[in-house]
């Protein structure tokens, strides 16, 4: 039979506020895993509690043991890189602050001309939004003329 360390008071209480509350329900999960295991549940009883492989559980018992908390975390994954680097962000963000009657499309514009890359609204829309910046819609504007127009 297979069983974590003892677990310290510490240990314990950070286990429990790990599985009740951490956002990410990976996380949760194998928190639970190391609770049951440190209150004297075996492999097999637990794989039957959280359905998991027993592989699976031995090794994040395993990853716990050797590495602690941060045992439970994945690790960083590969993914595609950002099309949108931090200064276009930051000349979206500047730009939309400016002037919070401006468009999307005059928006993209001026990144386009100073950055010579394209953009699509919705990534500028994406990025305001993220920001919780909300452009205000100036219904009185002709559609034909382009860009800002100030209050």
């Amino acid at each position: 039979m297979r069983y974590v360390r003892r677990l310290t008071e510490a240990e314990e209480i950070t286990i429990i506020e790990m599985r009740k509350f951490h956002p990410k329900p990976r996380v949760r999960e194998r928190a639970q895993m190391v609770e049951l295991s440190n209150k004297g549940k075996s492999i097999n009883e637990i794989v039957k509690i959280v359905e998991k492989n027993r592989d699976t559980i031995s090794n994040w018992l395993s990853q716990y043991e050797k590495y602690g908390i941060a045992g439970l975390f994945d690790d960083k994954r590969s993914g595609r890189n950002p099309k949108v680097k931090d200064p276009i962000k930051n000349k979206i963000i500047e730009i939309a602050e400016s002037d919070k009657t401006c468009s999307s499309q005059y928006i993209i514009e001026i990144v386009e001309n100073e950055f010579n890359v394209k953009l699509h609204p919705n990534t500028v829309k994406y990025h305001l939004k993220k920001r919780k910046i909300r452009l205000q819609k100036n219904k009185k504007e002709p559609k034909a003329q382009k860009g800002c127009r100030k209050i």
